[in-house]
């Protein structure tokens, strides 16, 4: 999930990036607190999840081209419920808005799965699962009432996380190999018995997850030098990236752990460097995770309000949202988003771990693969209007992604697909109470 674009969210920036620049943001942006228990759902499908990886790549490099074509072609829009805005109307730039600040509340309830499985792992008496669903509740509360503070206490408990959040990833993908066993690897290929694509359709919507963020570049294109050469750049550059570092890890860990370990694990990186190199090195790699997962779950809480809050201030958000004189921060807003995030919890709790990770990232990258389904539609209708070969590029582009899409959606159960779903029609509702409302 985008947890390095939160900390961007928080700050103001004053000039201009390169290529260089614009895909650490991209990559930066992907590579985070999403992939800690990745390992732990695609164990639950086998190491052949690794195919799902390489299929969700591709579908966020053409999801990316989509986002290229309109970064160049939508001159000033605000983001991708603009690019949106720009070919379907206003209403379809609702329903963007609504799957965003949606996809932002379910997805920070990820991460504090995450949070709580690295703390369960420190303390085991938190990884039963009554006392996990309690831990993730109170870690919930916690980042909102650091939100309330302010947003400097926010971005300070982003800045001290952000450093070591990444360690365990690197060593996973790095020295994480020198204890790689190929026949553990192989054992543990298919052990449900799913067919080749049931179980890459399944796995690649799981990886989806890990590219939530790959619009970064795309979405600050005026805050990059000359972007109509290296917004493209810096997308490809990042989301290549980011797939190189978080398969070359996952792969690892698969040769280490076998795939039923991997399933029941609350801490998969924890529990591959506890293996392999001992139990204190297991403690600090959880210690990581956890303070990185807290920091971003802070972040995500105080994104969640503010996203809430500015859309309210535009006119697009009940107004009970707004913003209210002298606030650092909106009560309203933030209770609300606890609230939310509270339920969700509740009503996606699951005997382990891994199973309620894996339900709600399915969920969340579903949402937002409708949500990237949409700039597709914007870009093929803007396209229709070019001439010759832009034309070609501008459909085939749209329709390639659409296709990636729908087959990543296919790949969803149906609980994840209701559950997705459910922002649609409250997002049609809420563009028509508006529309009724007195200017």
């Amino acid at each position: 999930m985008a947890d390095l674009a939160v900390g961007a969210a928080l700050q103001s920036h004053h000039g201009k990036v390169g290529t260089p620049g614009a895909a650490a943001l991209v990559a930066g942006s992907m590579i985070g607190s999403g992939v800690y228990l990745l390992p732990a759902t695609m164990g639950a499908i086998g190491s052949i999840s690794i195919l799902g990886w390489l299929v969700a790549t591709l579908a966020a490099l053409w999801i990316s081209g989509v986002l290229i074509w309109l970064a160049a072609e939508v001159e000033g829009a605000d983001g991708l419920a603009g690019y949106v805005q720009a070919g379907l109307g206003p209403f379809f730039g609702v329903q963007m808005a609504v799957m965003f600040w949606i996809s932002a509340w379910t997805g920070a309830v990820a991460v504090a799965l995450a949070a709580a499985g690295a703390l369960g792992f420190l303390i085991p008496a938190l990884a039963a699962p009554g006392a996990r669903l309690a831990l993730t509740v109170g870690l919930i509360w916690a980042a909102v009432g650091l939100s309330w503070i302010g947003p400097r206490a926010v971005a300070r408990t982003e800045g001290i996380s952000l450093g070591v959040g990444l360690l365990p990833v690197i060593l996973a993908a790095t020295l994480g190999w020198l204890f790689f066993k190929p026949d553990v690897f192989v054992a543990s290929w298919n052990p449900t018995g799913l067919s080749t694509g049931q179980a890459v359709s399944a796995s690649a919507l799981n990886a989806f997850w890990a590219f939530l963020g790959m619009e970064c570049a795309a979405a600050v294109a005026g805050v990059v030098r000359d972007p109509l050469r290296n917004v493209p750049r810096a997308t490809i550059l990042g989301v290549l990236g980011a797939a190189a570092l978080y398969i070359a890890a996952t792969s690892a860990i698969m040769g280490i752990l076998p795939a039923t370990a991997l399933a029941g694990s609350n801490a998969p990186f924890a529990d591959a460097a506890r293996t392999t190199i001992g139990a204190a090195v297991g403690v600090a790699i959880a210690v990581c995770i956890f303070l990185r997962t807290g920091g971003c779950l802070t972040g995500w809480v105080l994104v969640t309000a503010e996203t809430s809050r500015g859309a309210a201030d535009q006119g697009v958000f009940p107004p009970a949202f707004r913003t209210r004189p002298g606030e650092r921060a909106s009560p309203v807003n933030l209770l609300c988003a606890g609230v939310l995030m509270t339920a969700f919890v509740l009503a996606t709790a699951s005997p382990t771990l891994a199973q309620q990770f894996s339900t709600i990232i399915n969920a969340v990258s579903l949402l937002c693969l409708y949500a990237y389904i949409l700039p597709a539609l914007s870009l093929a209708r803007i396209g229709w209007r070019f001439a010759g070969a832009r034309r070609v590029g501008a459909l085939v582009t749209s329709g390639v992604a659409v296709a990636f899409a729908a087959f990543l959606i296919s790949g969803g159960k149906p609980i994840e697909i209701g559950l997705s779903l459910v922002p649609i029609p409250l997002a049609t509702l809420l563009y028509l109470w508006l529309r009724r409302r007195p200017a």
